[in-house]
């Protein structure tokens, strides 16, 4: 299952999470692979308290995942910075994730693809691709021009019983 939906967002809101991005410090900086590092702001109810932006970005993520799944909810998200020569390598998620999704909140740059078990994904701002991470094989092609900006959101699957437990 690959589901591609352009316009998730608009531009405006992708511009806002870019500039938030280059304007707050990153929450962490991750060893990404041979060229460097990616650096990463969490997007969770915390900061969602303090921007409605963000709100808005984890409910719709929600909403978007349970009308293909009924009870998956956002478990982790997070506004991801890869500068250029940046690429992740093929490899599963967590097995407790059960969908994941990626939001390219740019477009301006050179290579950066997603592949999903072979497939290539071409960004375009606004777009999102949600996919079954723990199951499906994917990746990042270098970035060969330019700084990519997504939105990678991961997702548990649990019934109303199981969340309030």
């Amino acid at each position: 299952m690959i589901i591609e939906k352009e316009n998730f967002i608009s531009n405006e809101l992708c511009d806002f999470f870019v500039k938030y991005h280059n304007t707050h410090p990153y929450d962490a900086k991750h060893r990404n692979s041979e060229a460097g590092y990616i650096f990463t702001i969490n997007c969770d109810e915390k900061a969602a308290e303090g921007n409605p932006a963000f709100k808005l970005l984890l409910n719709r993520l929600t909403f978007f995942a349970d009308k293909i799944l009924k009870n998956t909810f956002v478990d982790y998200s997070q506004i991801v910075k890869w500068p250029e020569g940046e690429w992740q390598d093929e490899h599963l998620d967590f097995q407790d994730k059960f969908l994941s999704s990626v939001l390219n909140l740019n477009d301006n740059y050179e290579g950066g693809e997603t592949v999903i078990e072979g497939k290539i994904i071409k960004p375009k701002k606004g777009k999102i691709v949600l996919f079954n991470g723990t199951q499906q094989k994917h990746k990042v092609l270098p970035i060969t021009s330019g700084t990519r900006y997504t939105n990678t959101t991961w997702y548990i699957n649990k019934t109303e019983e199981e969340v309030i437990k």
